[in-house]
């Protein structure tokens, strides 16, 4: 199911559930069927579903408790020391969470120019 109808979804239940005969012209206004949208009332969350959200929770806990200087790497250290999470966890899973919450690294490795460097060691032999 698409992330935008499962909001539609979700604004069309708050909004109609004062008004009486909404969700039909609602539904109508946004292209959807009735039928689909009751299915999705009906819906169970799935394993996979849980496991995600528990996985987005505790990277968010993660990189704020490190003060936004952590990476996916880390992160993932921490997770399989952590408690909370029952399931296998891969790096990829991880840069993906982090990539859906906007979450980055603030702290960067600096670079070295080595060109630079050699120069500086080479005048000081001669």
């Amino acid at each position: 199911m698409k992330k935008q109808h499962r909001l539609i979804y979700q604004a069309i239940k708050e909004i109609s559930q004062y008004h009486f005969g909404a969700v039909s012209l609602l539904l109508r206004n946004a292209g959807l069927s009735r039928q689909a949208y009751y299915k999705f009332l009906k819906r169970k969350e799935t394993d996979w579903e849980r496991q995600d959200q528990q996985l987005n929770n505790r990277v968010q806990y993660w990189f704020d408790f490190h003060h936004q200087g952590i990476g996916a790497g880390n992160i993932l250290v921490n997770l399989e020391k952590d408690k909370l999470i029952d399931f296998p966890v891969t790096t990829k899973m991880v840069r993906r969470v982090m990539r859906k919450l906007r979450i980055r690294c603030q702290i960067r490795p600096k670079k070295h120019n080595r060109n630079k460097q050699t120069n500086n060691i080479s005048k000081t032999i001669y």
